[in-house]
């Protein structure tokens, strides 16, 4: 699974060292995968942590948000993530306790 942060580290320096070049907005879009991906990393070695989940489902809200809505401004759609993504911390992880001190 190291080879997620590779390409975590390819898309960053892309993103990072060519954004001059690239179409309007696309900045963001490679920001939000490189995010998305570290957060992904995380959440597959910390499954048992909430926190884990919270910082993966929030990587995967902002990478729609910026790929599918308005991205300059707090709409109902990320309102409604946040409140499913908390519920769902609270019915699966809440009652959990993690049994590795990672």
């Amino acid at each position: 699974m190291k080879w997620l942060l590779y390409i975590a580290l390819l898309v960053s320096i892309i993103t990072f060292n060519t954004w001059m070049y690239l179409p309007k907005g696309s900045f963001y879009i490679g920001n939000a995968i490189f995010i998305s991906l570290i957060c992904y990393y995380i959440y597959y070695n910390f499954k048992k942590h909430w926190i884990a989940f919270l910082l993966f489902s929030l990587s995967l809200n902002n990478l729609v948000d910026e790929l599918l809505f308005d991205n300059t401004k707090i709409q109902l759609n990320e309102l409604f993530f946040t409140l499913i993504i908390v519920y769902f911390i609270y019915k699966n992880y809440a009652r959990k306790k993690p049994t590795d001190n990672r």
